[in-house]
């Protein structure tokens, strides 16, 4: 990976495909929280399984939203038949799990691609996106190297941060997902 240079929007799907040999496929559970505003967040629990190809969002004050066996789930929407990498795209919080599928590598119409790519702390990657059309919008996204899973991801005014990652066994069932209200600024673990 290239480390504190500047790069080319023709560099964005070399970095993703690195991005993507850091994670170990297996199931993942992740904690969270998604800021939409000042005053406006959401905590949730994603549980991942990509060699099964299923997830589910759990979020506070929603219903769930799931996807298994090549469907869609969503209680607005409803069933839709739709791939594993397109189930994710447009929901902030799961592809925090896989972030190589994100729509931000330069990749085709994409409008972000990554400018710099740079180690912070001990054991995070931060990178810093740009839009083609306006350098001057960028956004961040930081993963950590041990896993290959997104941790903070700001972008159009939000923020998620994800606060917890475990490796799930595969038939394991989980506990109901209980919130606790955060009661202080989430501290960065880079």
């Amino acid at each position: 990976m290239r480390f504190d240079e500047l790069l080319t929007r023709s560099d964005g799907p070399a970095i993703a495909e690195e991005l993507a040999a850091l994670r170990r496929p297996a199931r993942y559970v992740l904690e969270g929280i998604h800021q939409e505003s000042r005053q406006q967040f959401w905590q949730f629990r994603v549980d991942i399984d990509e060699p099964a190809q299923t997830w589910t969002l759990v979020r506070q004050r929603a219903k769930p939203v799931s996807y298994r066996e090549g469907v869609l789930y969503d209680p607005d929407d409803g069933p839709h038949e739709v791939s594993f990498a397109r189930s994710m795209v447009s929901d902030p919080v799961v592809r925090m799990a896989v972030p190589d599928l994100m729509l931000r590598w330069g990749r085709g119409p994409e409008s972000f691609h990554p400018i710099l790519v740079q180690h912070i702390g001990e054991h995070s990657i931060l990178l810093t996106f740009e839009h083609h059309e306006d350098p001057a919008f960028r956004t961040t996204l930081v993963i950590d190297e041990r896993d290959g899973i997104a941790r903070r991801s700001y972008e159009h005014g939000e923020a998620t941060i994800v606060t917890s990652v475990r490796t799930a066994e595969p038939d394991e069932v989980l506990p109901l997902v209980r919130f606790v209200p955060p009661t202080d600024w989430i501290r960065p673990q880079h």
